[in-house]
C-alpha cells in the first residue's frame, strides 16, 4: 500500500536523474504563463526547487506516490491566490500529506484560508508549511490545522523533533537536502522550505510502516 502525497512548488523535472533513481513523480497541474493552473501542461522546474523537495522526500520515504502542482515559473513568487487555488486541487487528489514549502506573511489570506484548511482537516489531510518567515508568523503554517515547521541544522534530515511552542506545538527539521556526491551541503539549497519536505518525507515513512 502507498502513500500518496502532493507537492505545491516549482514543479519537478521528471526526468532528472535525482528523481528517476528514486521514484516516480506525476504532474498534477502547472501554472501557464497567464498565472492559471491548468492540467496537463509538462512541468519545467526552472528553480530546482521543487525537484530538490521531491529528492528529499523520495528519499526518506521510498514508495510514496508523489504528485506535483507547480505554481512557480521562473521566480519563486505568485499570487498567493495560486497557491489557495493549489490546495484545493491538491485535495481533490485526495492525499495523505500535502506538502507547501512556502507561505505568506500576509495576514489578511487568514479569511481565505478557511474553507480548505478546515476541508483538509475533515479529510484527515496533513498539510505542511513553514510557521515563520523572516521572523513574523507565516501562512498557512501558524494557523490551527496545519502542521507548522522550523528548521534545526542540528538535526539529522530523518529526525525531525516535535517541540512546545507557546501555547502550541511545532515541528522541527533539518533544513538541508540530501547529500550528493561531490556537492558540499553548502552549496546546495537549504532553509526551512526544505525543512518542510525533510518532514514530509518523514512523515510519509512513518504511514508508509503502518500501511
Amino acid at each position: 500500500m502507498s502513500v500518496r502525497v502532493v507537492l505545491i512548488d516549482s514543479g519537478v523535472n521528471v526526468t532528472h536523474p535525482h528523481i528517476r533513481e528514486l521514484g516516480e513523480v506525476h504532474p498534477a497541474y502547472a501554472v501557464d504563463p497567464s498565472g492559471a493552473l491548468s492540467e496537463g501542461l509538462e512541468q519545467q522546474d526552472a528553480l530546482g526547487h521543487g525537484t530538490a523537495a521531491a529528492a528529499a522526500i523520495l528519499d526518506l520515504a521510498p514508495g510514496t506516490e508523489l504528485h506535483s502542482i507547480q505554481v512557480f515559473r521562473d521566480q519563486p513568487v505568485c499570487p498567493f491566490g495560486v497557491v489557495i487555488e493549489a490546495i484545493e486541487r491538491a485535495l481533490d487528489l485526495e492525499p495523505g500529506l500535502i506538502n507547501l514549502s512556502l507561505g505568506t506573511t500576509q495576514q489578511a489570506w487568514r479569511d481565505e484560508l478557511e474553507a480548505p484548511i478546515a476541508r483538509a482537516v475533515s479529510a484527515g489531510v496533513t498539510i505542511l508549511s513553514p510557521a515563520a518567515h523572516g521572523g513574523l508568523p507565516s501562512l498557512p503554517g501558524c494557523l490551527t490545522g496545519v502542521t507548522g515547521v522550523l528548521m534545526d541544522a542540528g538535526l539529522e534530515r530523518g529526525a525531525p523533533e516535535l517541540r512546545e511552542s507557546g501555547s502550541t506545538e511545532l515541528w522541527y527539521a533539518s533544513p538541508h537536502p540530501r547529500e550528493l556526491p561531490n556537492l558540499p551541503q553548502t552549496a546546495n539549497l537549504a532553509g526551512v522550505s526544505m525543512a518542510c519536505a525533510n518532514l514530509t518525507g518523514f512523515l510519509a515513512s512513518q504511514a508508509l510502516a503502518q500501511a
